[in-house]
């Protein structure tokens, strides 16, 4: 379960509470509903020899672009989050902090892994993430990014199309089930395949 503890008035608030009580009481309030929303309409619940898997785009994570994400935001992530037992991520900026914070937020049981950085203009600085409960699923050591191999035209090997952003695999395990994973940032509209 998410840490709330800063979010406690008996305890020590954090920084982002101390000064504004009306955002600590709306964070509360949200986080309860948000939980019974989950409990009601959300995943089926984590259990033992199970594997609840999820994916979410968490849009340039974080990005001075799109302004940085309010203290309560982690809060609501963490919340949604703690639901699956590896999700995979995308749109995880160069810089981690966001990450990080996320992860403290899940607690220490939980643990992540990145992809290199996509430099240029479609790569945006981005990079992919899977952010697991290491009580349930464990990271086998082995992990990559995928690469399209070439495309023969003519008879003539030219190199194929790669997506923006390279996706990445890595392998688990969960119980005895040994797999691997892997997520890719789609690029879709109506002129493309």
């Amino acid at each position: 379960m998410p840490a709330y503890a800063d979010l406690d008035p008996r305890g020590r608030l954090g920084p982002e509470w101390a000064a504004d009580e009306p955002a600590r009481t709306r964070a509360i309030e949200r986080l309860l509903a948000l939980r019974e929303a989950l409990r009601t309409q959300g995943p089926p619940p984590r259990s033992p020899g199970t594997l609840v898997l999820g994916t979410w785009n968490l849009r340039e994570f974080d990005s001075g672009s799109w302004g940085l994400r309010l203290p309560e935001s982690y809060a609501y992530i963490a919340e949604v989050m703690d639901r699956f037992d590896l999700v995979a991520i995308q749109e995880v900026r160069s810089d981690l902090q966001a990450l990080q914070q996320l992860q403290q937020r899940l607690g220490p049981d939980w643990s992540y892994l990145v992809s290199d950085v996509t430099e240029g203009k479609a790569g945006n600085r981005e990079r992919l993430a899977f952010l697991y409960d290491t009580t349930k699923v464990r990271f086998l050591g082995i992990a990559g990014e995928l690469v399209l191999p070439p495309v023969t035209k003519g008879g003539i090997d030219v190199p194929a199309q790669q997506v923006a952003r390279t996706p990445l695999m890595a392998t688990f395990q969960v119980g005895w089930t040994k797999f691997v994973l892997a997520t890719v940032h789609i690029l879709y509209g109506e002129d493309s395949a």
